[in-house]
C-alpha cells in the first residue's frame, strides 16, 4: 500500500510537482532520481495539455527546440524520466504523460498549419514572439543553477552549451545558402539547384529512402530531448524539411501512399530515439546534475539566439535584399510588438504559477 501511494502521490496542483527529485537505492546501483508525479486535478491537466501544445507548437518553428520550452517550463526533468521509466512505472508515467502528449499532438498538428501559413506573411514577428516567450521564462531556467559555485569549467561547459545550436544553425544555413536549397519565406525561390521541387527529393520511392528514414527518425527523437537542438534546424541542414512539409497535401498523399511508410519508419524511430536518450539523460543527472545542467542551460539559451540563425531566417534576410513590399512592412512592424508582448506573457505565466505554489 505504501508502495501505490509513492508510485501515484497525491499531488494537487502541477506546480508543487516542480521541486527536485528525491533520490533513491536501486540495488548496488548508484542513486537515481525517483519523481512523485502525483495525481491530476482538472486545473493541473489542463495546465499540462497547454504546456504539451506550446511544446508541440515549438517543434515546428525552425530553431526552436521543443525540450528547451519543456525546461523553461519546468517539465523537462519529469518529461525525459516518464519516458526513460515508461516501462518500470508504466501507470504513474502514462497518467502523467497523456495530457502533455494530446496537447503537443494537437498543438504540432495545428502549429504545422498554422505556423506555416503565418511564417508566409509575419516570419520575422511569429519568430519574434517566440523569442519573447522563452526569454521572458528564462530565469525560471537559471533558478536550477542557483547555489552552484561558478568556476571556469562550469563556465566553460555553458559556453559550449550556447555554442552548439548557433553552431548547427550556421552549418544549416551555410549549406542551404551554397547548394542553392534554401527557400525565400516569401516565395522569391521554390525550387533546388537542380531544378526540381522540393517534394520531388522522394522520387518514386527507392528501397533506400526507407533505410533513410530510420537515422532521421533516431536523430529527431535524440534532438527532442537535448535542448537547443532543433529538429527543423536538422532537417534543413539534411535537405528533408520542404520536402516533408510539402509532402502533407491530399493530392500528393492519393499519387505517392508510399510516404505513409517513410512516416511511420520515422517516427517508431523518432520515438525509440527519444526513450534511449531520455535515459541517458536520466543517468547522466544522477551522475552530476548541476555539471550537466551548465550545458543544458547554455543551450536553452543559444537556442533563443539560433531562431534568427537558420535557413528560414536566411530566407527572410534575403527577400529585404530583394525589395521591400506591404507585407514586409507589416512584418517587421510587429516583430517588436509581438516579441514583448511574449516576454510579458511568460512572465505572466511565470508570476501565476508561483503564486499558485
Amino acid at each position: 500500500m505504501d508502495e501505490e501511494k509513492k508510485e501515484l502521490g497525491s499531488v494537487e496542483n502541477e506546480d508543487e510537482n516542480q521541486e527536485p527529485p528525491k533520490t533513491v537505492k536501486i540495488g548496488k546501483e548508484k542513486e537515481e532520481p525517483v519523481f512523485d508525479l502525483g495525481r491530476y486535478d482538472t486545473k493541473s491537466w489542463f495546465k499540462s495539455f497547454f504546456l504539451g501544445a506550446f511544446i508541440g507548437l515549438a517543434i515546428v518553428v525552425p530553431g526552436i527546440s521543443g525540450s528547451a520550452v519543456a525546461i523553461i517550463f519546468r517539465l523537462y526533468d519529469k518529461l525525459i524520466y516518464s519516458f526513460a521509466n515508461i516501462f518500470k512505472r508504466f501507470k504513474a508515467c502514462f497518467v502523467f504523460l497523456l495530457p502533455i502528449a494530446i496537447g503537443a499532438i494537437l498543438g504540432f498538428a495545428v502549429g504545422f498549419v498554422l505556423v506555416k501559413l503565418l511564417l508566409d506573411y509575419i516570419p520575422f514577428g511569429l519568430v519574434g514572439f517566440f523569442a519573447g516567450l522563452m526569454v521572458g521564462a528564462l530565469p525560471t531556467v537559471l533558478e536550477e543553477l542557483k547555489g552552484d559555485k561558478v568556476t571556469v569549467g562550469k563556465g566553460i561547459l555553458m559556453a559550449i552549451g550556447i555554442l552548439i545550436p548557433l553552431i548547427i544553425g550556421a552549418v544549416s544555413v551555410s549549406m542551404s545558402y551554397f547548394d542553392g536549397s534554401y527557400d525565400l519565406v516569401y516565395g522569391l525561390q521554390q525550387e533546388s539547384s537542380a531544378g526540381t521541387t522540393y517534394i520531388e527529393r522522394f522520387g518514386d520511392f527507392p528501397w533506400w529512402i526507407y533505410v533513410v528514414a530510420i537515422p532521421i527518425g533516431l536523430f529527431l527523437g535524440f534532438s527532442q530531448v537535448i535542448p537547443g537542438l532543433s529538429a527543423t534546424a536538422f532537417l534543413m541542414l539534411i535537405g528533408f524539411f520542404r520536402p516533408l512539409v510539402d509532402s502533407v497535401s491530399p493530392t500528393y498523399w492519393s499519387n505517392y501512399p508510399q510516404i505513409f511508410a517513410f512516416y511511420a519508419l520515422m517516427g517508431i524511430s523518432l520515438i525509440a530515439g527519444f526513450i534511449l536518450t531520455s535515459k541517458l539523460m536520466t543517468k547522466l543527472f544522477a551522475w552530476n546534475r548541476p555539471l550537466v545542467f551548465r550545458v543544458i542551460v547554455g543551450m536553452s539559451i543559444g537556442s533563443i539566439a539560433a531562431m534568427f540563425l537558420n535557413p528560414d531566417s536566411l530566407g527572410i534576410y534575403l527577400s529585404w535584399a530583394e525589395g521591400i513590399n506591404t507585407r514586409m512592412i507589416v512584418d517587421f512592424a510587429l516583430f517588436l510588438p509581438l516579441t514583448v508582448g511574449g516576454f510579458f506573457a511568460s512572465n505572466l505565466l511565470i508570476r501565476y504559477g508561483k503564486k499558485e505554489k
